[in-house]
């Protein structure tokens, strides 16, 4: 079987038109940004709840295949990076998602994105990594989404805000987060 998926994949790359950073949108796209926002997060354990509300920053990496200069199909991962107490917090989402580009005349202008995939949160205390045992690490997993809206500014470079929900759950515990992010893209093709 693995032989078959192999050869599946090597025929498609061979005989595709995968093109890539030719100056369209159209064929492989690869890209990245950062920024900040806000997230809204809920942690309920037994019969009792705590929320609270943080600023954090946020980062973004992206790749996949864009079948017209309109639509993009790729796997994204957003990460939200915050520290507390002497841990560094991340909330992620990773994703398939689409981003549909509303005028295809220009080279720029409005676009709308949205995703559903996995949902993870870590807390570590980074600053034990070159230890002995390594780094304290806590995660949870689960489901997430997320929807925005963005204005390509010149060739290649966007701002995008995005609406991004995490259900999260382990055997201790469950975490809800809501955010609001804003993001500085590049995207190359």
């Amino acid at each position: 079987m693995k032989k078959i998926n192999k050869l599946a994949c090597i025929l498609l790359l061979a005989f595709s038109n995968l093109y890539a950073f030719d100056g369209e949108r159209k064929g492989f796209i690869l890209g990245g940004g950062f920024g900040a926002g806000y997230l809204s997060n809920t942690i309920s354990f037994n019969s009792s709840s705590e929320s609270d509300g943080r600023a954090a920053i946020l980062t973004n990496l992206k790749i996949g295949y864009a079948p017209s200069n309109t639509l993009e199909i790729y796997y994204i991962t957003k990460a939200s990076w915050w520290g507390e107490s002497n841990k560094t917090f991340i909330l992620g989402l990773s994703a398939k998602a689409a981003t549909v580009y509303i005028d295809n005349k220009t080279e720029t202008g409005w676009f709308i994105s949205g995703g559903i995939g996995f949902g993870w949160f870590i807390s570590s205390d980074f600053k034990r990594l070159f230890e002995k045992f390594g780094p304290d690490v806590d995660s949870s997993t689960g489901f997430g989404l997320f929807g925005g809206v963005g204005y390509e500014i010149s060739r290649h470079v966007s701002l995008e805000l995005d609406l991004l929900y995490s259900a999260l759950t382990d055997a201790k515990k469950d975490f809800n987060s809501f955010g609001v992010l804003v993001t500085f893209n590049v995207l190359a093709f």
